[in-house]
């Protein structure tokens, strides 16, 4: 559980990094930079205290389909959120939940009774916060609700696949290698053809010191992740995220100075206690 919370606080730190490299940047050169260190760097761990001959050739092709579906979600994320509220990929997160919860009880048996008082504390925290916060929001079309679908989907059953990856011993950091070097070749095809090469320089050599920092942030981030799904259900690890958009308004009043509403407080709370809840009876 609590390689879950501090992937969450790791992840929601991170959008506060994105929102302030986004200035100067854009968002498919940000994902490849990233992702060239993030990949890089796990390799470079593999080469160090782990041996490829531990992965069979089915292993790496679950993996990469796990990955591939990772990487399809992130970018319909980012097709949206560029133009509308974050809010509304936090509703379809929800939905993800949803799915994740049929699938561990029709085919995994997972008993999820003994979390119930805290999985229903934290739905209803996050409810109260999307409701509180979709008020004086438009309406988003047809398309980028499809979009939101094949995110909501395409996380899930990424989760769902490395879950079973990690229970079968498969370390986490080969997982990290294989999807941020997808990310890499997905984002680096979108640069190529978005960017003028001497754009693309330019960007390399200001923004190192930022992605430096923020393939750091994100490298941990993932590994957590990684880490508490191992040990927890995706049920809970998603059930917990679901606090991202809450703990990154933390981190944006505490960085960017942005005002908290009382209505943001309030969902916070819950949710804490929810998630404390759910501590308490998986510890």
């Amino acid at each position: 559980m609590g390689y879950i919370i501090l992937g969450v606080l790791l992840f929601s730190f991170s959008n506060v990094l994105w929102k302030k490299n986004l200035r100067y940047s854009n968002v498919s050169f940000l994902v490849t930079y990233r992702a060239f260190f993030t990949s890089s760097i796990s390799f470079f761990i593999i080469l160090l205290f782990y041996s490829i001959q531990q992965l069979t050739v089915f292993n790496i092709l679950k993996i990469t389909a796990g990955s591939l579906f990772g990487v399809i979600g992130l970018f319909s994320m980012l097709n949206v959120i560029k133009k509308e509220s974050l809010q509304w990929v936090g509703i379809y997160n929800l939905m993800g939940i949803v799915f994740t919860s049929l699938y561990l009880w029709l085919f995994e048996k997972i008993n999820i009774s003994e979390t119930l008082i805290g999985i229903s504390i934290i739905i209803l925290g996050f409810i109260f916060y999307v409701i509180s916060s979709l008020k004086s929001k438009i309406k988003i079309t047809l398309k980028q609700h499809i979009i939101l679908l094949i995110m909501s989907l395409s996380f899930t059953i990424s989760a769902l696949i490395h879950w079973k990856n990690l229970t079968n011993q498969i370390a986490p950091v080969f997982i990290i290698a294989n999807q941020e070097l997808i990310v890499f070749a997905v984002g680096l095809g979108f640069t190529l053809k978005r960017n003028k090469k001497v754009e693309i320089i330019r960007l390399i050599k200001s923004q190192f010191n930022n992605i430096i920092i923020m393939s750091a942030v994100i490298l941990l981030a993932l590994l957590c992740n990684f880490l508490g799904l191992k040990i927890m259900n995706p049920l809970i690890s998603g059930l917990v995220f679901l606090a991202s958009p809450l703990t990154t308004i933390l981190f944006s009043s505490f960085f960017f100075k942005e005002h908290i509403s009382i209505k943001n407080w309030i969902s916070i709370s819950i949710i804490s206690i929810g998630s404390f809840i759910i501590y308490l009876q998986t510890s």
